[in-house]
């Protein structure tokens, strides 16, 4: 078989050698083209595939960086705002401290108390009336630990509340806050049962209105999920800026400390000063929750139970007023009537004298009462 000779130039020693192949026919020059034309579409592919892939590998390895330096401005800037509300209620205990006193009115650990107003040459202090175990040799301690002789103007066993009024005139009343607590929002409570520094515990507003108590006690209170620290009944709960929302006791619920609202201890001290108990108003009726008619509850905002008179006192308010048996109690005063504690909020001394508008129904018919409220005749002066 004759070859011919097709030249294939190597390097070598000599410099150039000339060999001698055989010549492929056609058929098999167009086939190994084909394998080389898919040998380097096959390495395009994977060199392709690999830019790709690192492609990807580099835009997760930058976002992973970018997640991590957001992270980390995140992480920074909630610092900074935790930072900015630690110095935010540390400027507020600083604030509300000079008006928070330990008590001493019991053998064991001393109880915390607020200073309310300034009556002449005395300062009126709120506390728990539970801390008052004794009547005599009461004292408070001031922040500069002086001890203050201390005597017990009256108590309010229904609100857990004492008044007392210490020897001094020195002492700075507690600034109040105006208008009611809200859900949600962030308190401190303040104790003070060592006179050298106060104490203080974080939490927030998690319930507001009227609940029940043991010995058939019932009060209007604010619930905060702050820690009360022994000794601490009897100080008050503040908000961010350092004002009183109201004076915290342990020793009317059996799950823990509640707080007694502001406007609930004006009334009390008010009360106890000008007469030495606390007065409640009383119009004369025996009530229970009932549902109010479907077709009556238009313009009430959602409400849908009022209070059926059960009873009426002879001579009483409600009958001066033409109130009878079966009629039911919407609002007094502007303000609903859903239960027999709102009722009882509601007829503060403050009332006592004073003409009160109640909406009412009779036989499905809208009636308006004019009450004129008295204070209660059994009224225990505690």
């Amino acid at each position: 078989m004759l070859h011919a000779v097709a030249p294939c130039f190597l390097p070598g020693r000599a410099g150039i050698a000339l060999l001698h192949r055989p010549v492929r026919s056609a058929h098999q020059v167009l086939k190994v083209d084909a394998i080389h034309r898919e040998a380097r579409h096959d390495q395009g592919e994977r060199l392709s595939g690999g830019l790709i892939r690192f492609s990807f590998i580099l835009t997760a390895m930058c976002r992973n960086r970018e997640n991590q330096s957001m992270s980390a401005d995140h992480s920074d800037q909630t610092q900074h705002q935790n930072l900015q509300l630690g110095e935010v209620f540390a400027d507020a205990v600083e604030r509300a401290a000079p008006g928070v006193v330990a008590v001493h009115g019991r053998r064991r650990l001393p109880a915390t108390g607020t200073v309310w107003s300034v009556d002449g040459t005395n300062s009126v202090i709120v506390t728990a009336s539970h801390v008052i175990e004794r009547e005599e040799q009461l004292a408070i301690r001031m922040a500069d630990e002086s001890r203050v002789p201390a005597t017990l103007v009256g108590r309010d066993l229904s609100r857990d509340i004492a008044v007392l009024r210490a020897d001094t005139a020195s002492l700075p009343p507690i600034t109040r806050r105006e208008g009611e607590a809200r859900v949600g929002s962030m308190v401190m409570a303040i104790g003070r049962p060592w006179a050298v520094s106060p104490q203080a515990t974080f939490g927030t507003v998690n319930a507001v209105g009227m609940y029940r108590f043991r010995r058939s006690r019932s009060a209007f209170v604010i619930h905060a999920d702050v820690t009360m620290l022994p000794g601490f009944s009897g100080g008050p709960l503040i908000d961010a800026a350092g004002s009183v929302m109201g004076i915290n006791t342990s020793g009317l619920g059996r799950w823990g400390g509640v707080t007694i609202p502001v406007d609930q201890i004006q009334r009390v001290a008010d009360d106890i000063v000008a007469y030495g108990y606390v007065r409640s108003a009383w119009i004369g009726v025996t009530v229970q929750p009932v549902e109010l008619p479907a077709q009556s509850r238009e313009g009430l905002d959602g409400q849908d139970t009022g209070l059926l008179v059960a009873g009426i006192a002879a001579e009483s308010p409600a009958a001066r007023a033409g109130l009878l048996v079966g009629d039911i109690l919407v609002t007094l005063a502007g303000q609903p009537l859903t239960d027999p504690l709102d009722l009882k909020h509601l007829l503060g001394g403050d009332l006592i004298g004073t003409s009160l508008d109640v909406a009412g129904l009779r036989g499905g018919v809208a009636q308006t009462f004019t009450v004129e409220p008295v204070e209660h005749p059994d009224q225990k002066r505690s």
